[in-house]
């Protein structure tokens, strides 16, 4: 890792991290660093390959960034991509503050559960607080001193937690990479952005490609016309985003009133370039999900069901944590032989230069992260059994997805439960205890909540990349220790600049109010009606797991079994609602080149996906750019 690729990546972090939460919290619309392919991250790499690095070589020729440095560059922007937003810092500095601003003598919120809180975790400082969600009156500066204990406190536990992923990762990269060959997809698309010489000559040929660029302009100008509708409305708008399901009106086809189609161009570009059984299987699941509902309404039960009756959300949501156990367990048990290989020629002193570190240290490392948390846990007001349980959820969901990101391509990724969830089913929150609730209700609300930014699948992306490049492993380490300390230090100063001249209420209500308001509100009905341990989830969970486990099992075994099993774990939640369709259509174009064209016309016709994706990602982030000047909010180019 050469020093200019160094600033340069810290650079262009910096950028990102202050674009982001200018983005989520004053202007609203496209987020700029909402998904596993951030659009920030793959906008800023564009401008790299197609305006910086040509000029640096027309300057002269050892002036331009090589292939690594432009690697180094972007693994630096991924990893750091969730930081500001929805991963970290956008979201628990509001949480920090709401706990006291939003409290009133109606919700009860101070008696309730404000002694289970230490003072090092949240703000305590009244002014710091009121001039948060109001803003800075003229002349008074903003109160860092008053941030500086909570900010340090969870900035240590975040970098702890990075960096057990990153330790796992490690463990699991020779598995994953190496032996399983999981296709990444979307790390190819920088990959086939950058093509296969050592030192591009000016464009890649991806860039030179004209499929490519028909691709581009169709999507780019798509969302130009809206664009423009929504400035000016002369042009007509394209609608994306269909509500089919309003023809569902008659009992028991209701259960399907909520079905849509929504058009992801960028989506349906991922679809084609992924293995057409994984495609196959992210919309079929979906519908197998819609038609267990329509059988649950068929047979006269409520959707969402009364207290202490049947309801087919607690099903569902049960079945996918079994699931994401099953894959969990399958994917270690599957790769025992070769992780007790890897770690026995480790301890031989046999290194892979692709390593980051050994993996035995590695295991060592995150054994002490995880004591490390659970020690900041108890410290925090947590017992240790309650707070190793929940990390250990934690871990299991992570698993699930990152496989999902890695294997699947999916930009989008969710899980339909909460950890908190996953113990009440099994224990009830009373013996979880209110302490264990309260602590941890914040920590899974900062780091697991939003599971399109888990961090996990960045830093797999990232090692493939690396790996593919021929990037040695301590260069990816380097990386990765120096971005995400300046990573943490600019978005803290980048999001409490913009809320205290901003003044909170002014801004995105949603990460402000909504978000935090609904973690304190589900902390009280938790203490005021407990939750006892239900049957029926732990049924449909055990359910769900061995569900998975002979989906795996068949996926594994038998050529002829065409459907993948990692669709399920995301079933019934929104995110999948809202991509089904655009899978749909990559995989049948994926299918039909395939079958009518073999695999010659598959690949001519790779460059138009990829130029989906790209013009629409550009699209994202040129719209972004002209709203901040005019000063449109709310402006968001998906459906």
């Amino acid at each position: 890792m050469t020093l200019r690729a160094a600033l340069t990546g810290l650079l262009c972090t910096a950028v990102l991290c202050i674009a982001a939460p200018f983005a989520n919290y004053v202007m609203q619309g496209s987020g700029i660093a909402a998904n596993h392919l951030p659009i920030g991250a793959v906008f800023v790499f564009v401008a790299l390959l197609t305006f910086i690095n040509p000029m640096l070589r027309w300057l002269g020729q050892k002036r331009a960034f090589t292939r690594s440095e432009l690697i180094v560059v972007l693994i630096m922007m991924l990893v750091a991509s969730s930081v500001p937003g929805y991963g970290f810092a956008g979201i628990m500095l509001p949480l920090l503050a709401a706990a006291t601003y939003l409290a009133t003598p109606e919700n009860g919120w101070v008696s309730l559960f404000h002694q289970y809180f230490k003072d090092w975790i949240i703000v305590r400082d009244p002014q710091a607080i009121r001039w948060f969600y109001e803003g800075l009156p003229p002349g008074q500066a903003i109160p860092w001193m008053a941030w500086l204990k909570p900010m340090a406190a969870w900035g240590i536990f975040a970098l702890l937690f990075w960096a057990s992923y990153f330790f796992l990762g490690v463990i699991l990269r020779k598995q994953w990479i190496e032996h399983e060959r999981l296709d990444f997809p979307l790390a190819q698309v920088p990959l086939d952005l950058l093509g296969d010489a050592t030192r591009p000559a000016g464009l890649t040929p991806l860039l030179r490609n004209n499929l490519m660029w028909a691709g581009f302009l169709l999507v780019f100008l798509l969302h130009a016309g809206n664009s423009l509708h929504t400035y000016f409305g002369f042009l007509p708008r394209v609608p994306l985003n269909v509500d089919i399901g309003r023809s569902f009106v008659q009992f028991p086809w209701n259960a399907w009133r909520d079905v849509r189609l929504f058009i992801y161009p960028s989506l349906m570009g991922i679809a084609y370039l992924i293995s057409a059984e994984v495609a196959f299987s992210l919309w079929f699941f979906y519908w197998l999900n819609r038609l267990q509902a329509l059988i649950i309404t068929a047979c006269g039960f409520e959707m969402r069901g009364a207290a202490g009756a049947f309801s087919s959300t607690v099903f569902f949501r049960a079945q996918e944590a079994g699931a994401f156990a099953a894959i969990a367990i399958y994917l270690f048990w599957a790769a025992r032989r070769q992780l007790a290989r890897t770690l026995l020629d480790s301890l031989r002193g046999q290194k892979d230069p692709k390593d980051p570190i050994p993996p035995h240290l590695a295991l060592a490392g995150f054994c002490a992260c995880v004591v490390l948390m659970a020690l900041w846990s108890v410290a925090a007001g947590m017992d240790l059994w309650a707070s190793l349980l929940l990390m250990f959820i934690f871990y299991i969901v992570a698993i699930g997805l990152t496989r999902l990101v890695s294997a699947g391509g999916a930009m989008y990724v969710e899980c339909a439960f909460l950890p908190q969830d996953v113990a009440n089913n099994f224990l009830g929150s009373r013996a979880l205890g209110w302490n264990n609730l309260a602590v941890g209700g914040l920590q899974q609300r900062i780091f697991m909540h939003d599971q399109q930014v888990t961090w996990w699948p960045y830093l797999m992306n990232s090692l493939k990349l690396a790996h593919h490049s021929d990037i040695p492993g301590k260069h990816v380490l380097w990386a990765v220790a120096i971005v995400m300390p300046f990573a943490v230090v600019i978005s803290y100063i980048s999001c409490l600049t913009l809320i205290y001249h901003h003044g909170g209420l002014t801004l995105d209500r949603d990460m402000l109010q909504g978000q935090p308001g609904w973690v304190y509100n589900k902390l009280k009905s938790f203490i005021e009606a407990p939750v006892k341990p239900d049957r029926m989830a732990i049924a449909s969970t055990m359910g769900g797991g061995l569900l998975m486990l002979v989906l795996l099992h068949m996926n594994r075994n038998y050529l002829w079994w065409r459907l993948n099993p990692l669709g399920y774990i995301m079933g019934s939640t929104g995110t999948l609602a809202q991509i089904w369709f655009s899978f749909f259509v990559g995989w049948a174009a994926n299918t039909l080149m395939l079958k009518y064209g073999g695999l010659r016309m598959y690949r001519s016709f790779r460059p138009l996906f990829l130029g989906l994706l790209l013009g629409e990602f550009c699209a994202a982030a040129f719209w972004m750019i002209v709203d901040s000047f005019t000063g449109l909010r709310f402006h968001t180019i998906f459906p």
